[in-house]
């Protein structure tokens, strides 16, 4: 098996354990440096189904999402850093299902407001703010959540 052969069946490996994109191809490739085929290899990945962006973007969002409790600024942010495409970012963030993405700021909220000890209602909304922000969430959104659950 020649030295290209050994590195698509590595690169194989490596997109079945987990869905990947080009930039963490070209990233892996680089680190192995592989200077040139990079785009024969992504093709040959592509082909055979071991790369798929959408299919990445998906599984992204919903991880993030579900698992890291990120909002959708954040993986918006973390997509685009990866070179992915705006209009299939924006498909799969606005299929967020509007009523969990809602209860889990709310649940935030909650368990964010039992962790700061301010007296100041003020300052402890902002701090609870402060930290869906980070978080990634909508600043319209958390404002409107803040205010209905903290009082």
């Amino acid at each position: 098996m020649d030295k290209e052969n050994i590195i698509i069946k590595k690169l194989e490996k490596y997109c079945s354990i987990q869905e990947r994109c080009i930039s963490d191809i070209n990233k892996k490739l680089y680190t192995w440096e592989i200077d040139n085929k990079h785009d024969q290899i992504i093709q040959h990945l592509k082909e055979n189904n071991f790369l798929n962006e959408e299919r990445f973007i998906s599984s992204f969002c919903s991880g993030k999402f579900k698992i890291k409790k990120w909002g959708k600024n954040k993986i918006t942010y973390e997509l685009k850093k990866r070179g992915l495409a705006s209009i299939m970012i924006k498909k799969h963030t606005e299929d967020f299902n509007n009523n969990e993405y809602c209860n889990t700021i709310i649940k935030l909220i909650i368990l964010k407001a039992k962790t700061i000890k301010e007296k100041d209602i003020f300052v402890k909304k902002n701090k609870i703010a402060k930290y869906l922000y980070q978080k990634g969430f909508e600043s319209h959104l958390v404002w409107e959540l803040i205010n209905d659950e903290i009082k």
